[in-house]
């Protein structure tokens, strides 16, 4: 058995991170997606926010920053940094950021195994120097992005009640 590549390692990680999202949604799949719990007077996100935050997310951060196959999709200027999401009237539906999110992941999960030594090296093109200096330092904060709304949605599931584990 060949040893993997430190790039092969990261789509690893990303990839097994990606599976704990995937079971909080899946617990969260026959709630309403769009409630928001308000804590203490503050509003929380919604699981459909956190959905398309995270595909605007990998979008950017392991595709666009990776020289990968980055797609613009009309509604992620509405689900990044700060994003507060659109009315409902305008939101995309459900299944159309579900496929997104299934696609972006599947896109990052052919292109990130193929990136070399040198281009993790690279330059941080994010324009977020809080993530470090090189492409690396990107991937893997998004790696640690993902985990943080993990425990975002594992709260949800608390506030819906539902068991987690």
């Amino acid at each position: 058995m060949s040893t993997p590549t430190e790039a092969q390692v990261l789509a690893h990680m990303m990839d097994r991170t990606r599976q704990y999202t995937l079971q909080y949604f899946n617990v969260l799949k026959d709630q309403d997606l769009h409630h928001q719990f308000v804590c203490e007077g503050k509003t929380l996100n919604t699981a459909y926010w956190l959905m398309a935050h995270l595909a605007t997310t990998q979008n950017g951060l392991l595709l666009r920053c990776t020289g990968g196959p980055f797609e613009k999709f009309s509604w992620a200027k509405h689900y990044t940094v700060g994003g507060a999401g659109l009315p409902a009237e305008e939101r995309p539906p459900f299944a159309e950021i579900l496929a997104m999110f299934h696609e972006v992941h599947a896109r990052s999960m052919a292109h990130l195994p193929t990136l070399t030594p040198e281009l993790l090296e690279g330059p941080n093109i994010s324009g977020m120097t809080a993530f470090g200096t090189t492409t690396r330092d990107v991937i893997t904060h998004a790696i640690r992005h993902e985990g943080s709304h993990i425990g975002h949605l594992g709260w949800l599931c608390k506030l819906y009640g539902l068991k987690t584990m």
